[in-house]
């Protein structure tokens, strides 16, 4: 993924998240990679996939079930 110098990357990952729900690729109440799993993927710090799964937990987009990762909120 390429990142724009413009915007924070946290924000721009929560973009990539909202766009896959949107296209259907993660569907309501799947489980979604977890915070290591999309780092390594994104090639970013897992600080910061963890500030976006923060981000998106607070706009009802996803949701965290403790102890089995996060999910598409319905």
């Amino acid at each position: 993924m390429q990142f724009r110098e413009s915007t924070a990357i946290y924000l721009q990952i929560a973009d990539y998240i909202c766009e896959r729900i949107l296209l259907k690729q993660w569907k309501t109440d799947e489980r979604i990679p977890s915070v290591r799993e999309l780092a390594v993927q994104l090639e970013v710090n897992p600080n910061t996939v963890m500030r976006t799964y923060e981000f998106l937990q607070g706009q009802e987009i996803i949701y965290n079930q403790r102890g089995i990762g996060y999910f598409v909120s319905p």
